[in-house]
């Protein structure tokens, strides 16, 4: 007798195998997620500022996630955050950006927290026509000329006359003098900046010294200043620098107010001790009361167990935006995203409004804050066309 049993059998497994391969073809599939690498630096003098920049950047990605990601024409979709450490060197910088978008095939790039390293950056993701935003970069350089660089904070142009009418007319001074890094693009800006409107409110420049980046000693420089005897004293350095300016100014009998810039936010500790009386302006302050911070305060807090500065602010906005111009675009692709980017003029976030006038540079509020007693507390907001 024949045996029929193992013919059935194979025709049965045949057929279970086709219905189930059919019905996980019904199965819906997992929203195709959208890169965005960040690149950023995590060692170095400046890892304090970049890891900021990683967890401010990774909770903005976990809370539009956690929301089902961003609504695209193509429906919700997924932030797929990859962070690249760009290590100390302008150069690991550039190599991070050609990585970002050749290896991680990324349609956009987060990027450059420092102007000396947002400018090259922004150089080479620019020849690749790839969009790339910086959070932290206030150099006019940044974005000159440029059809796929944007910016999260105001430019050195608005910072230095922000900060020449608050020492002309808030400290009432008559008399500055200038000690900055000649050798960052940054600092040099921001203190010619500074220099220009100054004398054009009538003020006078006693003093203009340069230094360059690792001197650790500024006495030839500050003993000028001394001598020529300044109401403020301009220091649009660093954070890891400004403390040992202002003791060797003090040292010498310098009794000038300190002024900086937006590069003394991340101090701390001992920092701000020696800045006693000093002011300095920064790109956000919780006092603005702009209507997300409070949300973000909570969440980064909750998120960190220490509350973010304006670093934190401007990453967090960075995706933001970046998810803005998602919403918009036609597609995910480099040049559709740039599109879309061009088209947005204004965005609500946690840092305050941010006024686009077609191109990448923002219009937005100044806050400025006293350091009193070892903290930085907010003294005043100051608004561009003020």
């Amino acid at each position: 007798m024949p045996n029929t049993r193992r013919p059935m059998t194979r025709v049965l497994f045949l057929l279970l195998l086709v219905l189930s391969l059919a019905a996980c073809s019904r199965e819906p599939q997992a929203p195709e997620a959208v890169r965005l690498v960040l690149i950023t630096q995590l060692t170095g003098e400046y890892a304090d500022i970049g890891a900021v920049g990683r967890d401010a950047t990774v909770l903005a990605c976990e809370r539009i996630n956690a929301l089902g990601g961003v609504l695209t024409r193509s429906g919700r979709r997924p932030l797929d955050l990859v962070v690249i450490d760009k290590g100390t060197s302008v150069e690991g910088g550039l190599e991070a950006v050609r990585r970002a978008v050749f290896l991680e095939q990324a349609v956009l790039i987060l990027g450059g927290f420092l102007s000396r390293d947002a400018i090259p950056m922004g150089r080479v993701a620019e020849e690749l026509r790839t969009p790339f935003i910086s959070p932290g970069s206030t150099h006019p350089e940044t974005t000159r000329g440029r059809r796929y660089v944007w910016r999260m904070p105001f430019t050195d142009t608005f910072q230095g006359r922000v900060l020449a009418q608050f020492a002309r007319q808030d400290l009432q001074s008559r008399r500055a003098a200038v000690l900055y890094d000649s050798a960052g693009d940054y600092n040099r800006f921001l203190a010619e900046s500074f220099r220009q409107v100054y004398q054009e409110m009538g003020g006078a420049i006693t003093a203009f010294e340069a230094y360059v980046t690792g001197d650790a000693s500024w006495t030839a420089q500050l003993t000028r200043i001394a001598q020529s005897r300044p109401d403020v004293l301009f220091l649009p350095n660093y954070h890891d620098e400004v403390p040992g300016q202002a003791r060797q100014a003090r040292a010498l009998g310098i009794t000038a107010t300190l002024l900086g810039g937006d590069g003394w936010e991340m101090l701390s500790g001992p920092g701000l001790e020696a800045l006693d009386g000093s002011f300095f302006s920064s790109t956000w302050a919780p006092e603005m009361q702009a209507p997300g911070s409070r949300e973000f305060v909570a969440a980064y807090t909750a998120a960190y167990q220490r509350e973010p500065n304006s670093t934190a602010c401007l990453a967090y906005d960075a995706v933001l935006l970046a998810a803005e111009a998602l919403a918009r675009a036609q597609d995910s692709g480099p040049e559709a995203l740039r599109q879309a980017l061009s088209e947005v003029e204004v965005l609500d976030g946690a840092g305050g409004v941010y006024r686009y006038r077609g191109g990448g540079d923002p219009e937005k509020s100044a806050a400025i804050l006293r350091v009193a007693d070892g903290r930085a507390v907010f003294y005043k907001e100051m608004t561009p066309g003020q």
